[in-house]
């Protein structure tokens, strides 16, 4: 990895933005998409490690009625509750996380539960993700509750948080921000406040950061998208934003930071085009294949017809139903699956081979991933800083008001 130095900044705001999210059980999505939706949490916790140093090793995790208590090694305290109640088995299993590092929070529930699946079919396993990453953040806010701001995600049906603080990449300023999007009750996913979209508490952070004035970099999630991963031979970074709606001047900093890093990196600068009715079309069509299934299942008779019926819809529900709960159909036709504020951002992420996705069937970010993010990221930094006042200028000219009362 480049030499590189991230550390505290006596600055009170950042020149850019760096923001990423958990996105507690989107896993998900229709077309046959999974991910692991915690990379960007894990890419900026991690950041913000680096300067305030943490041990995020997970020391315990206790249950009492339906609520998780996780703890870190360093006192931070994460709960969250599963909607269905944990049985005394699933308590035992969720102890296996017990010595995992909670910034790959994905994977430490794999390690336990082996699944994941959001939309209400694995309650246990999303609360307990979430629990890890409200673990995460306030181990942050304990050991340095001055440094650091935080605030509940508080939109309706969520239980999710926000932490930010400004860091210093090689001297130079960056306000960062780790965001956990959850729904109560382990049901999500529900991010109308992913990306750099400024709802509920989140705002309250951002604002104290600067970042709804600055370019920002947002990193995603480590990606299978058939369309576009079945074909390649290894695991991808990839930056993509739209070039009439988003900030290329972010987006081509991020091409040129892993081009300057050596860190394989394709790109998109036809990505997340909005369309005013995409979600709102998809949540139709989803919604009749559920009462197409309702039909034939109220019309079988034999129990194997039943059954055959029913676990269609659990796959369907399970999996392709998560592309289009995670949002509310009018804020996603200005921002888009990645929750971009107009003008202001470009996204960093990683493509997963088809090798890999057959073989783990789920991702889950690995401390190589996260490296590699920061590669790109920290290389980007001297492109996105020269060329900062055309980035300022398109975020002033194609920023939006986004709808309040939507969310």
């Amino acid at each position: 990895m480049q030499e590189y130095s991230i550390s505290k900044s006596s600055e009170a705001v950042g020149l850019f933005g760096i923001m990423g999210h958990a996105g507690a059980g989107h896993v998900h999505s229709h077309s046959g998409f999974i991910q692991d939706d915690t990379a960007g949490f894990a890419v900026t916790v991690t950041l913000m490690a680096q300067a305030y140093p943490v041990d995020l090793t997970i020391a315990s995790v206790t249950v009492q009625g339906d609520w998780f208590t996780v703890t870190t090694v360093d006192g931070g305290i994460g709960k969250a509750y599963a909607r269905r109640g944990i049985t005394p088995y699933e308590a035992d299993i969720a102890n296996r996380v017990v010595g995992t590092d909670a910034v790959y929070n994905q994977l430490s529930v794999l390690t336990a539960f082996g699944r994941i699946y959001g939309q209400g079919v694995t309650e246990v396993p999303v609360a307990l993700q979430t629990a890890i990453c409200h673990a995460v953040m306030n181990t942050f806010v304990t050991q340095y509750p001055d440094e650091f701001f935080y605030e509940v995600e508080g939109l309706k049906g969520t239980c999710g948080g926000c932490l930010g603080t400004v860091l210093a990449i090689n001297d130079t300023p960056v306000s960062v921000v780790a965001t956990l999007n959850a729904a109560a009750g382990g049901t999500g996913p529900i991010e109308d406040a992913e990306g750099n979209l400024a709802y509920g508490g989140k705002q309250v952070v951002m604002k104290r950061l600067r970042l709804e004035e600055l370019p920002t970099i947002i990193l995603e999630s480590k990606a299978y998208v058939p369309a576009v991963c079945s074909d390649l031979s290894s695991d991808v970074m990839w930056v993509r934003y739209n070039e009439e709606v988003d900030n290329p001047e972010v987006g081509k900093a991020l091409c040129c930071g892993g081009h300057d890093a050596k860190v394989t990196t394709m790109s998109s600068n036809a990505a997340y085009v909005r369309n005013a009715t995409e979600l709102e079309a998809m949540t139709q069509q989803t919604g009749k294949r559920i009462a197409e299934l309702g039909n034939a299942l109220a019309a079988s008779q034999s129990s194997e017809e039943k059954v055959a019926i029913v676990s269609k819809l659990a796959e369907l529900v399970s999996q392709d139903a998560g592309g289009v709960t995670f949002m509310s159909n009018t804020l996603h036709a200005l921002v888009g699956g990645g929750g971009l504020q107009p003008g202001m951002t470009a996204v960093l992420s990683m493509a997963v081979c088809g090798e890999n996705i057959r073989r783990d069937c789920i991702p889950a970010v690995s401390s190589s991933d996260v490296e590699a993010y920061l590669k790109v990221v920290v290389a980007a930094t001297p492109h996105l800083i020269a060329a900062l006042d055309e980035a300022l200028q398109l975020v002033r000219v194609r920023k939006v008001e986004l709808p309040q009362g939507t969310v």
